[in-house]
């Protein structure tokens, strides 16, 4: 009876984290779309990027402050906001915005696909994690819809956007770094609210400080053009990121670096259907295999 009960309770654990997985990458793959809107309206990269990380950061602090918490400010705590902030935040959603007016929604979001295969690189050689021959075969399916897109979307329209695609390829090495960095230093009993607030207002510390350095101030007023798109942005930047925040403490930095692929179906579908960017047939069965690779390296996990 008691290993019925546990079996019970490891099925709907499993359940509950898949299911949010799903959920965290649809809401993340929103991005993609209102980003792309939010530059065709004149709003420039940096000034995006600051206004999601400031909105989003001050949503999480109000719920933290509402449940009764604080942000704990001690020096290790700094030490994270810092790394995480630059990590998984700043820098991989500056670049994002700045790649995707040239590249689109579709190919802009295909980088996302890559994160899982460097975070079980860098767990591995880290020694925190043993990949095990079905989440190999899981994290290999995802890879090789990963390579369907991008052998399909090679081509690029002109051959200036070379450029532009190698920068898009820092994003993923970003993320898996940061997936590696919040789960080897997160600090002993904090929990994700807290975390996520001070995380995502240090990102903006570092992207204003790019936009000082830089002396691009005046662009901050670029987003008067789109003031409510960038308070949905801000809204859904703080709800994926604390879900993301919650899913790693739950489920490890490999699995929940697959919230990637689930965005970049998002973002290929948001693409073709808001700005009619096309695929070919393979892009599609790519996304499929994409999906199936998640559900093999979930069941690995359940096992």
């Amino acid at each position: 009876m008691a290993a019925a009960s546990r079996l019970s309770l490891s099925a709907s654990s499993s359940s509950s984290a898949i299911a949010l997985l799903i959920v965290t990458g649809c809401v993340f793959g929103a991005m993609f779309p209102l980003g792309r809107l939010a530059g065709q309206a004149g709003v420039f990269p940096l000034a995006w990027t600051l206004s999601m990380l400031v909105g989003g950061g001050l949503v999480l602090l109000a719920m933290t402050l509402v449940r009764g918490q604080s942000v704990p400010l001690s020096r290790p705590h700094l030490a994270y906001y810092a790394g995480a902030g630059l990590l998984s935040m700043g820098l991989p959603n500056f670049i994002l915005f700045m790649v995707m007016p040239h590249l689109g929604v579709g190919l802009s979001s295909v980088v996302y696909t890559l994160p899982p295969i460097l975070t079980l690189a860098f767990a591995v050689l880290l020694g925190m994690e043993k990949p095990g021959l079905r989440r190999s075969i899981g994290i290999a399916l995802g890879f090789a819809g990963a390579a369907m897109i991008v052998s399909q979307r090679s081509n690029l329209p002109a051959p200036d956007l070379y450029g532009w695609m190698l920068l898009a390829l820092t994003i993923p090495a970003s993320v898996a770094a940061g997936n590696i960095f919040r789960t080897r230093f997160w600090p002993a009993g904090s929990s994700p609210l807290p975390l996520s607030a001070g995380t995502m207002l240090m990102g903006s510390a570092w992207v204003l400080l790019i936009i000082i350095v830089k002396g691009r101030t005046e662009e901050i007023l670029s987003l008067t053009a789109t003031p409510l798109l960038a308070l949905i942005q801000a809204a859904l930047n703080a709800l994926q990121f604390l879900m993301f925040m919650r899913l790693q403490k739950a489920a490890g930095p490999v699995y929940v670096s697959q919230v990637g692929y689930v965005a970049t179906a998002f973002g290929l579908a948001s693409g073709a259907l808001v700005f009619g960017e096309t695929y070919s047939p393979w892009i599609w069965i790519a996304s499929i295999t994409i999906v199936l690779g998640v559900l093999v390296v979930n069941s690995a996990r359940r096992a």
